[in-house]
């Protein structure tokens, strides 16, 4: 299987997402950088906090969450500039730990909270509604939420719970800001750690990061292993596609500090912005 060494010398990368002109963003946590590589030269940005997952909207802003303020936040790259849109839940309570974030197809922006959940039932995955300023919490008493992905039909969720070794899935109404049903999908990894960012190919498999295990598990529509890709670090955080097809599957490495691709994998299912 051919792997391909993309970038190197990072500080913990993580929420890799491709942009409408190609470039590859992604952050740097311990570095506490928001990176922009555009196959030849990468650009840091500080963002002056630590910043986890990256998703690009229909503007060609970034946004990201903060892990450590506690906030969703959104960078410009036309000006350069940072502006938080979320620091608290509807019920007034502050965010603690956002992680992971993606988009439906209305605008709403769906995000894990972790909240230090590794003893504790203290994560929760929240909804940020569009053009809103205050998260409404729709599923809750998780350990370390994590990753998320929504399949082609836009309704379904797949989530991670790292510290159970879970991926649930979940029926997600975009007009009501609800999420419903939720049961197991899958189990990924062994322990004490688990699944971290995800991503969905065409054909609907489900290709996880297990973070401390390196390797990429491949779940079919149904939850079942079909195949593991080799990582040659420990620590894969996370994966998105290339749309343009030309590096595959992207993968960020945070033991070695890569981001990795695997060429021939296809450009899969289109991100709502």
């Amino acid at each position: 299987m051919q792997i391909n060494t993309i970038i190197s010398q990072l500080k913990f990368p993580e929420g890799p997402v491709f942009d409408f002109e190609g470039n590859l963003w992604f952050v740097e946590i311990k570095g506490g950088n928001l990176s922009r590589w555009n196959g030849e030269h990468l650009d840091r940005f500080d963002v002056d906090g630590t910043p986890n997952g990256a998703m690009t909207d229909r503007n060609g802003c970034i946004w990201f969450c903060d892990s450590g303020r506690g906030e969703i936040r959104i960078f410009n790259p036309a000006d350069q500039s940072f502006r938080s849109v979320c620091n608290q839940t509807m019920e007034g309570q502050r965010l603690v730990r956002p992680n992971d974030l993606i988009f439906d197809r209305n605008g709403n922006l769906l995000f894990s909270d972790h909240a230090d959940g590794r003893e504790k039932p203290v994560s929760t995955i929240c909804v940020l509604p569009k053009d809103g300023n205050r998260a409404k919490v729709i599923s809750r008493d998780k350990y370390f939420t994590n990753g998320l992905a929504f399949r082609s039909d836009g309704k379904t969720l797949i989530f991670a719970e790292t510290y159970r070794q879970q991926l649930w899935i979940a029926e997600w109404n975009a007009d009501f800001l609800e999420l419903s049903h939720e049961k197991h999908f899958a189990k990924a990894g062994s322990g004490p750690w688990g699944p971290d960012g995800m991503a969905f190919d065409e054909q609907g498999n489900l290709y996880t990061a297990v973070f401390n295990e390196s390797c990429i598990q491949v779940y079919d529509g149904c939850g079942q292993l079909i195949r593991t890709l080799p990582c040659p670090g420990t620590r894969p955080t996370s994966c998105a596609f290339d749309p343009s097809g030309k590096l595959g599957l992207v993968v960020t490495e945070a033991e070695r500090g890569e981001i990795i691709s695997y060429p021939g994998f296809g450009t899969g299912l289109p991100i709502y912005h």
